[in-house]
């Protein structure tokens, strides 16, 4: 039975990550590097080789294969993969990196080696993108770009394994818009009482409340008008900003 991950076949082609991956490893990329390296890895089954669970097999199968020097099979199978899986990981770094690596002879110690040097810098970036999505706000942007920009920091969170649910996305979101939107937040909080909306149909209709209002925009008071307005008759419901 041939080994997870391989073919019984001596010759495994594993693709050349230079013409799959558009970026080589450097001080500032991890994060990148690693979102693409790791599907190809995931495509051929050979995560196992990285994480550990896929072990080496013994080089001998018995005692008497030992005394007479007959290799097991699946070792030098495995062995020859790995060694080729070094090598293309080796190749999708910068020079600058590859001094790092010297003396690791297997693709899971430079893996993880690799994985080492980088960790402090995911976590520092967490403590960035958290405050800089939880105090998000609109300003001058509209409100296509204002959910580019939150979207963007949720997906940056969640490739350094802090996903953002689309109910705290939202959330924070609400919690930067304009006062503009004011009866739009009041109408989103009060029909979602009962029902989760997801981001995207939040995005919808954000979106369509924006053309509304830019529609409608020469009727609009005078600022100073709208703006006692709005404090006047400002509703109850204050958007709370959650903690990640």
């Amino acid at each position: 039975m041939a080994e997870s991950g391989f073919s019984s076949s001596s010759h495994f082609a594993f693709p050349n990550p230079t013409q799959l991956v558009s970026i080589k490893l450097d001080e500032t990329n991890y994060l990148a590097w690693t979102a693409q390296f790791k599907p190809i890895l995931k495509s051929h089954n050979l995560l196992g080789f990285i994480d550990g669970s896929n072990l080496c097999p013994a080089m001998f199968v018995d005692d008497n294969a030992a005394k007479n020097e007959c290799i097991n099979p699946a070792y030098t199978s495995w062995q020859s993969r790995d060694q080729l899986l070094l090598s293309r990981i080796i190749s999708s770094i910068s020079p600058a990196l590859v001094a790092s690596l010297y003396g690791l002879d297997s693709s899971f110690l430079a893996w993880q080696s690799l994985a080492a040097r980088f960790a402090s810098q995911s976590k520092s970036r967490i403590s960035h993108l958290k405050p800089q999505l939880q105090n998000l706000q609109q300003g001058s942007l509209t409100c296509a770009s204002y959910l580019t920009e939150a979207k963007f920091l949720a997906d940056q969170l969640s490739a350094v394994g802090k996903p953002v649910d689309d109910d705290d996305l939202i959330s924070f979101i609400i919690g930067g818009l304009n006062p503009t939107f004011t009866h739009f937040i009041t109408s989103y909080s009060f029909h979602t009482r009962e029902a989760s909306m997801s981001f995207f149909d939040f995005r919808s209709e954000l979106l369509n409340h924006e053309i509304i209002l830019n529609r409608h925009a020469p009727l609009n008071p005078a600022p100073e008008m709208s703006s006692f307005a709005l404090y006047t008759n400002r509703p109850k419901f204050q958007p709370v900003k959650r903690k990640l």
